[in-house]
């Protein structure tokens, strides 16, 4: 036969340009790859490498309205007056929010000064800090990204609590009465006070009071935007909140360091500590009135923080939290004399109180004795409640932290899983890529020759 009435077949060894164009194809799709993941990878910060120090290891496996008005206004000054910055704190040099070595991976503190060694706690995150000056005694990945459980509803009371009139009332709805999870016992029509509502969400931990209280003040979108902007006013920038209640939803997260921010605020309120502080509160009766609309006598709800229940010394708090994809979450803070520490964690695997005993227990005893190794950062008290697409972040899936300098604070983004990648990864890649491409572009000879030598058989 003749060459001319075969466009895909080699002569004289040229290509014909229809082959070509079969190879520019396969380059070009091959070669396409690499601009859909590279953009994500480049656009990461490289995590930066802390300062040596003491490394214990991990005990463990490694996971639009605008407000009203500012929830945040009326956040004490003391949480600014009293932070003392540690030596390792934030700098220019750091890009880890609260000092670089909150950046190192596993439980880090500095025991250079006589400290005892950190106790062997169950949870895959946890911070323990002085809650007066602010100093990070030690921590383990508290910045990694978890969901938060029931103490997200911290972040709720710390956002309502100044806008809210603990006499005004509120009528119970039927959103409210059939929400899921842990409740107070709502009953749709039935009239509550705020401060009914608050007991209701603090000590037993309900769902249903959650959602009364957002809509006492507004609306549940509207709730939660200010709750994101109070995050934000708090610096804990790794804190998205997809409803009020905490129960797991897309793109809801916080972390060990940020729960230590939302916690530390909140039992600088005396009205915070009354509620988080009790055993138990009355609660109206949540069942059907008799017949004759007479109301049943008030049930008692109790807090379901067992450092509060079992008398922990000087137990002042905070709040509990559970999940199937959470797992036991906490923060909680104790007071002896004139020193206060607030300990958060998530992802715990033994009961949430001998969790936190520990690590309070270690704090106390070895007062004096621990160098901190950053601190927490104070709030932004001047920053205007504005829901911006800043304060708005969107939801994701299971996201890295990673820290990024910017102009005038250091933030908490979530990022995808791929972004991780080190340069030296992307350089393999690379290799592999073109590598495959060669190899397409020989197979696809071969079989052109092979054509070849049918057609002039």
């Amino acid at each position: 036969m003749s060459g001319a009435g075969h466009a895909q077949t080699y002569h004289g060894g040229v290509m014909t340009p229809l082959s070509r164009r079969g190879i520019a194809a396969v380059l070009g799709v091959a070669i396409g790859v690499l601009p859909v993941v590279t953009p994500s990878a480049m656009a990461a910060d490289p995590t930066p490498v802390p300062a040596p120090l003491v490394d214990l290891g991990d005990d463990t496996a490694s996971p639009s309205a605008s407000p009203s008005a500012s929830p945040t206004s009326s956040l004490p000054s003391s949480l600014v007056e009293n932070s003392t910055p540690s030596n390792s704190a934030l700098s220019p040099a750091s890009d880890v929010l609260g000092g670089s070595q909150l950046g190192k991976r596993g439980a880090v503190a500095d025991l250079s000064a006589g400290a005892a060694k950190l106790p062997k706690v169950k949870a895959r995150t946890w911070l323990i800090a002085d809650a007066t000056t602010g100093q990070v005694l030690a921590a383990k990945n508290p910045h990694k990204a978890r969901r938060p459980a029931s103490t997200l509803k911290t972040l709720t009371a710390l956002t309502l609590l100044p806008q809210l009139e603990p006499d005004a009332t509120w009528t119970g709805t039927a959103r409210a009465q059939n929400t899921y999870g842990s409740k107070a016992g709502i009953r749709k029509g039935r009239e509550y006070t705020i401060d009914e509502l608050f007991a209701g969400l603090l000590l037993p931990s309900g769902n249903d009071a959650a959602i009364a209280l957002a809509q006492a003040h507004s609306t549940v979108s509207t709730t939660v935007a200010e709750m994101n902007q109070v995050a934000r006013d708090l610096q804990a920038y790794n804190t998205t909140a997809r409803n009020p209640s905490g129960l797991d939803a897309k793109g809801q997260f916080s972390t060990a360091y940020d729960l230590a921010l939302i916690g530390r605020a909140a039992i600088a309120r005396d009205d915070f500590l009354t509620y988080a502080g009790a055993k138990s509160a009355e609660f109206p009766n949540p069942r059907t009135p008799k017949k004759n609309g007479k109301e049943g006598k008030p049930i008692t709800i109790y807090n379901k923080n067992d450092l509060v229940m079992k008398n922990y010394r000087g137990a002042i708090g905070v709040k509990t939290g559970y999940t199937s994809q959470a797992g036991r979450t906490f923060i909680g803070a104790a007071q002896r004399g004139n020193t206060t520490l607030i300990v958060s964690l998530m992802g715990i695997r033994e009961p949430s109180d001998d969790a936190a005993r520990k690590l309070l227990n270690w704090g106390f005893k070895n007062r004096g004795q621990i160098v901190p190794i950053g601190e927490l950062v104070p709030p932004l008290s001047t920053m205007e409640p504005t829901v911006t697409e800043e304060t708005v972040v969107p939801a994701v899936p299971t996201p890295v932290a990673t820290t990024v300098r910017g102009s005038s604070r250091q933030e908490i983004v979530a990022e995808p899983e791929l972004s991780s990648l080190s340069p030296t990864s992307w350089g393999w890649l690379t290799v592999f890529t073109i590598a495959l491409v060669l190899a397409l572009v020989s197979l696809i000879r071969r079989i052109v020759t092979r054509k070849q030598r049918r057609a002039l058989t």
